[in-house]
């Protein structure tokens, strides 16, 4: 797994690529805890390039979103490739995670709203 962490935008972006496996999840989970800790915190984790997760990797992603939402915040996953959406679908997750396609759209759900 290689993670990229950009804070230049309006919303950090974590951006994962690769295959997320259990030796990952130490390093996912110190990486990201951080950006989700403080009240009403917002990360977007772009999943576009991750080709594989195992359940080490869905039980980090679970804890990251439980510990934003924990701290009034948002953790939202962005573009999961075709085998991560099987997987959410299969484990249900895809109800439970806060899903959208493209970047553009975690600025818009991060956007007041008018």
């Amino acid at each position: 797994m290689e993670l990229r962490i950009d804070h230049s935008g309006p919303v950090p972006t974590a951006t994962l690529s690769g295959e997320i496996r259990s030796e990952d999840a130490i390093t996912f989970l110190e990486e990201l805890h951080p950006l989700v800790a403080e009240p009403d915190s917002r990360l977007a984790i772009d999943l576009r390039q991750v080709e594989f997760i195992d359940s080490s990797g869905l039980t980090s992603l679970i804890n990251v979103v439980t510990r934003a939402r924990l701290a009034k915040g948002r953790a939202i996953l962005v573009g999961p490739t075709p085998f991560v959406s099987g997987v959410f679908e299969v484990t249900n997750l895809n109800k439970w995670f806060e899903i959208v396609d493209t970047l553009d759209e975690v600025r818009k759900a991060f956007s007041p709203s008018p």
